[in-house]
């Protein structure tokens, strides 16, 4: 008896699909006005709606940003990092090992971008059933049991919000430690300060929030701007490498499993080199979380989340490829003279 009442609630809030035979399949959401869309799910249209398809995908490149975070997280799991002074660098001599190898970077990349794409697949099916920039707090609150669905939807609500102030705030280190590791590499006269490195990631932080406030209204045009600096940077950092750097052999790169960090077996090497490639599509929901600030957002926000996670792993794939093919002798470009950081 509950269930059928559970689901008859559900069904109250879910938009209505209308067919018409030998045409296109329509919807409320694409009939009617999205302020009406959100009364429907018990909400008032309060935000206005500038993004349209090409500006999202935009805003979905820029949170991904996969293929640019394979590059800081390359290391995560590849065969070792070496860290010596000088005067070790000359002698050739390692300290410390990482964990998986070139082999475990092309298939634990595969495995974290099949498993992205199922489960932003069923993210999207629920952005195109109930449009809010709620999201996951709203859809299990209508979707779980009746006795818990105020506890879970809370709890719910709590996990998104924590994971996407974490999200920012390791956006903004990594970019201040990036621009920090740059003043290291090209000015020698430079001395690094880790206090240094927390004011760049204020900094940082800062032109975020100026951009997401006084520049608001402009950033459909940020966004598409963003979208195509994304894609001309990608072409231009694998056709520079694939082009001017020395080539590896295929097995270097398919075969190559390693367990340098002393773990039991290489099952458990593998797993912890996956790390860096599942935090590759971190922020793939971003779009959900827009819903309300999109033209029609039942149609528009699904094909973003798939496309976007979609078409980030394949630039994602290509740079692992490319970096792994053209990396060169993996014993010198590993070498991490940390002199100068000490």
């Amino acid at each position: 008896m509950n269930s059928g009442r559970e689901l008859q609630d559900v069904n109250s809030v879910l938009p209505v699909y209308s067919h018409s035979p030998g045409s296109e399949i329509k919807s409320d959401f694409q009939l009617e006005k999205d302020d009406k869309t959100l009364a429907r799910l018990g909400k008032k249209q309060v935000l206005k709606r500038n993004f349209g398809f090409w500006p999202m995908i935009g805003f979905s490149f820029t949170i991904l940003v996969t293929w640019e975070s394979v590059l800081p997280l390359f290391t995560q799991g590849f065969l070792k990092y070496v860290m010596i002074s000088q005067e070790q660098c000359l002698n050739g001599s390692s300290i410390a090992y990482d964990s998986g190898g070139p082999a475990a970077l092309v298939y634990g990349f595969l495995i974290a971008w099949i498993g992205s794409v199922s489960t932003f697949t069923v993210i999207a099916e629920l952005a195109s059933l109930a449009p809010t920039a709620g999201g996951q707090y709203y859809w299990v609150s209508i979707l779980a049991p009746e006795t818990s669905r105020n506890f879970l939807s809370y709890i719910t609500g709590w996990l998104t919000t924590i994971a996407w102030i974490s999200n920012v705030a390791a956006g903004g280190f990594i970019s201040a430690t990036m621009a920090q590791g740059l003043l290291v590499l090209n000015n020698p006269d430079y001395v690094f300060r880790r206090s240094h490195g927390t004011l760049l990631t204020f900094a940082f932080l800062l032109a975020a929030v100026f951009v997401n406030t006084i520049l608001s209204r402009h950033l459909p045009k940020i966004e598409g701007g963003m979208m195509i600096l994304h894609v001309l940077a990608f072409l231009a950092f694998v056709i520079s490498l694939v082009y001017l750097a020395p080539h590896r052999s295929a097995s270097d790169v398919f075969t190559i499993l390693i367990n340098g960090g002393g773990w039991p077996n290489q099952s458990v090497s593998f797993c912890i080199g996956l790390i860096g490639n599942v935090a590759t599509f971190v922020g793939a929901d971003g779009a959900v979380h827009m819903s309300e600030e999109v033209q029609n957002a039942a149609l528009t926000v699904p094909r973003v989340i798939f496309s976007g996670v979609v078409l980030s792993g394949v630039m994602g794939f290509g740079t692992v490829l490319t970096l792994l093919f053209c990396l060169g002798d993996i014993e010198s470009a590993l070498v991490v003279i940390i002199d100068s950081l000490l």
